[in-house]
């Protein structure tokens, strides 16, 4: 305002015509008794100064009544009350802006965020196992019994499958074998396929030499399973690692005397001690073994437990690759060892260089240092439980005796007598 007084006019015939160099001086009470004089003596200078001021200060108070308004509308459906202004009872919801999301400038977040869908993008493009393998995998039934008739016999003569497996059963109950009834029956090509679901029933079968040797007048030859199943398998653990493979093995067979096969499990990490896996034959010795739940190695008590097998590998034993049964392979057979052709017209000289039908390397086909089966383990350990979760597939045992009938007289209760031949007439008078 100073300034726009003392750009007007000066007029050295006005009695305050020096008065405007004097309004940059004095204190400010005397500063503002002589402008207030000075305007009311030239009203030019007022209106000079009310320009001034419309012209500087116009933007700003529009920005200051866009950015705060003095009087705001309130929205339909809000009540006003006496003083014009809105009712806010509380209930209605603020809207806040959304926030976008920060990208991180971390450059390890970043790369983690890549490795993630990498693994996502592999685990979806990669190609899955196949339902049958999956089955195979989880599946933990008992070995079959095989029934070979004689070439020479007349097909025609030849019962049906439940025909003779009920000849079968009669034959062994006949001669004290007594078990339950077959839970399987069907053919396998040219052969008769007898199965059981219970352990006690398959080891009275696989120790029992009372097989019927005929059935209707035709010679049979009756196919025995040639290994023991995982379920028939015990753990020895926290072995001392001080101890000897052979003298663990003796200690063991000195206690059971069915123990075969008795071997030291390998783990892929380290460990203080070690485990004992072994095959108990003896029905009766497995059951008091695992009554017991301990066993004297040395001077070490021991605990024993049972053995719960891992995914089951579908692998050839014809030419020894991961991935099909034999039932399925067209190939030639091949050597366990050295992957070699086998002819049945030559006999067969091993030179025991071991090749691996995965890799080509210098190691077993299923060796477990083999990388290729080492990922075609985990590939299957993951699409097994993936089945299991969506409820496509479910571990079955075998059970340890199949349940009998019992008789309680509970559950059957006596009836109460009534006399239906009462000699009383009736009264029809």
């Amino acid at each position: 305002m100073a300034k726009a007084i003392n750009n007007y006019p000066k007029n050295d015939h006005h009695p305050f015509g020096n008065d405007c160099e004097i309004l940059e001086q004095g204190s400010s009470n005397v500063q503002v008794d002589r402008i207030s004089r000075f305007l009311l003596e030239c009203p030019e200078a007022a209106s000079s100064v009310h320009k001034y001021l419309q012209k500087n200060y116009a933007k700003s108070n529009q920005q200051q009544q866009f950015v705060q308004p003095v009087n705001s509308t309130p929205k339909r459906g809000r009540p006003l009350d006496e003083s014009g202004g809105s009712i806010n009872n509380g209930r209605e919801h603020r809207k806040y802006p959304r926030k976008e999301p920060q990208q991180s400038s971390s450059p390890m977040l970043s790369d983690e965020r890549q490795h993630q869908e990498i693994n996502q993008a592999t685990t979806t493009n990669r190609k899955r196992i196949s339902f049958n393998q999956l089955k195979h995998a989880v599946s933990s039934n008992l070995p079959c019994f095989f029934i070979e008739f004689t070439s020479n016999a007349d097909r025609n003569s030849i019962p049906t499958a439940i025909h003779a497996s009920d000849l079968i059963f009669k034959e062994l109950q006949s001669k004290g074998v007594l078990i339950n009834r077959f839970t399987l029956v069907g053919w396998a090509g040219k052969k008769l396929k007898l199965g059981v679901n219970n352990k006690e029933d398959y080891a009275i079968l696989v120790s029992t030499d009372n097989w019927p040797t005929k059935i209707n007048g035709i010679d049979i030859v009756v196919v025995k399973p040639k290994y023991i199943p995982d379920s028939f398998a015990l753990v020895v653990r926290y072995v001392p690692r001080d101890l000897e493979e052979n003298f663990v093995s003796n200690e063991i067979q000195r206690t059971i005397a069915s123990a075969d096969r008795i071997k030291r499990i390998h783990y892929s990490y380290q460990r203080r001690t070690d485990d004992y896996r072994f095959d108990v034959k003896d029905y009766s010795e497995y059951n008091a073994v695992l009554q017991l739940g301990r066993i004297a190695i040395g001077h070490s008590w021991l605990s024993i437990t049972k053995f719960y097998p891992g995914n089951r590998l579908a692998y050839c034993t014809r030419c020894w690759r991961i991935g099909h049964l034999r039932n399925t392979c067209n190939a030639e057979s091949k050597c366990r060892i050295c992957l070699e052709n086998l002819n049945i017209d030559t006999p067969h000289m091993c030179n025991n260089e071991s090749k691996c039908a995965q890799c080509d390397g210098k190691h077993h086909s299923l060796d477990s240092q083999c990388q290729v089966l080492k990922e075609y383990k985990d590939q299957l350990k993951e699409d097994v439980e993936d089945a299991i979760q969506k409820g496509l597939l479910q571990r079955f045992s075998p059970q340890e005796k199949s349940p009998s009938f019992e008789r309680r007289e509970q559950d059957f209760p006596p009836l109460t007598a009534s006399d239906n031949h009462s000699n009383e007439k009736w009264n029809t008078a």
